[in-house]
């Protein structure tokens, strides 16, 4: 469990890590509402706080118009079913990782499904190719490359190259092993290339 004090600072920090973030919102539920409007607070770990974080948190998120209507949730418990094993400290915590804390909660063959019945087959062949030809090249000042983006299983790996190393996220769209929140993050940026990456996604 991340320490109270580190949670306390890290909350209130406006450039939070929001990998952290999400581990706070998973391992301490009573920071969940100040995990919710922290700026660093991307979409999908709002829609899981919205769901499966205490009521605190719920009244928050709905004050700023975020309910667990907004988003899919698969193979989800009841929210206080969640909140029963988190305050018990159950089995269930041994089955996530801090970074993939959500891993569970979002199908990523639901958002396969959903990309696929949007977008006509021509349009998602024509998006498959633009991305395969795609390498960005690394302009981060991290050391992380295009190959290390595709490839990674890392988790958090994973994330801190989607926050660090905006050039790559095209990559972490198509890296398989890229988490569904966070794939559903990657989607809400609009971004051509990474939508056009994402569409690849089986």
């Amino acid at each position: 469990m991340v320490d109270y004090d580190k949670a306390v600072a890290t909350v209130q920090d406006p450039n939070a890590d929001p990998v952290l973030l999400a581990k706070i919102a998973y391992e301490n539920p009573e920071f969940g509402a100040n995990v919710a409007v922290n700026p660093r607070c991307y979409p999908g770990l709002k829609r899981w706080l919205a769901t499966f974080g205490d009521e605190r948190a719920r009244q928050t998120l709905a004050q700023m118009g975020v309910t667990a209507e907004d988003g899919p949730v698969a193979d989800a418990q009841p929210a206080q079913d969640v909140a029963a094993d988190s305050a018990a400290d159950s089995a269930a915590a041994d089955q996530h990782s801090a970074d993939s804390y959500s891993a569970d909660q979002y199908s990523a063959d639901s958002y396969a499904a959903s990309a696929a019945q949007q977008q006509p087959a021509q349009d998602q062949y024509a998006a498959a190719q633009y991305a395969a030809q795609q390498e960005p090249q690394a302009t981060n000042p991290y050391g992380y490359t295009a190959q290390m983006a595709l490839e990674t299983t890392d988790q958090e790996l994973i994330a801190k190259i989607a926050q660090y190393a905006p050039e790559l996220r095209p990559c972490i769209a198509r890296n398989p092993s890229t988490y569904p929140a966070l794939v559903d993050w990657l989607a809400q940026l609009n971004d051509p290339a990474v939508n056009a990456a994402l569409a690849t996604r089986q």
